[in-house]
């Protein structure tokens, strides 16, 4: 028989279901804190890049408001302390994180332009160094 705690690890894993689907609240939220989180969880997270790249497609007036939906409760997840793994766990910590940042990809890369991208790369470029250090 198994485990609650293992039974919930083997459902899909849904932003809505740890940030909720107040996507106003969300995009607040996201606003407000990806950058930092971002300036020192990046160098480990395997999509850092459209990660970022997502950042900036909910900053976009044209994004439609179905994918800010999507867009802010992945990001929510990942900047909020409370995680199904926490993300002081080695290695495993940001694996829940990219699992839903993954799914998120998935659902609205369509919507992420080259333009979100380029601003993408050009915030990387100054703000995290070649070994994944936050610049100063």
């Amino acid at each position: 028989m198994e485990n609650r705690w293992l039974a919930r690890f083997k459902k899909v894993v849904r932003p809505q279901d740890y940030v909720g689907d107040d996507e106003a609240r969300n995009e607040q939220v996201v606003r407000e804190g990806f950058l930092a989180k971002a300036k020192h969880s990046l160098n480990r997270l395997p999509l850092a890049h459209e990660t970022v790249a997502l950042y900036f497609c909910l900053l976009d007036p044209k994004t439609p408001l179905w994918v800010k939906g999507i867009v802010g409760a992945a990001l929510a997840y990942f900047i909020l302390p409370l995680d199904a793994i926490p993300d002081l766990l080695p290695l495993a910590g940001f694996s829940d994180d990219a699992g839903v940042l993954a799914a998120a990809l998935t659902a609205v890369s369509a919507h992420i332009t080259d333009e979100h991208r380029a601003r993408a790369r050009e915030w990387m470029a100054t703000e995290i160094s070649p070994q994944g250090a936050v610049q100063s």
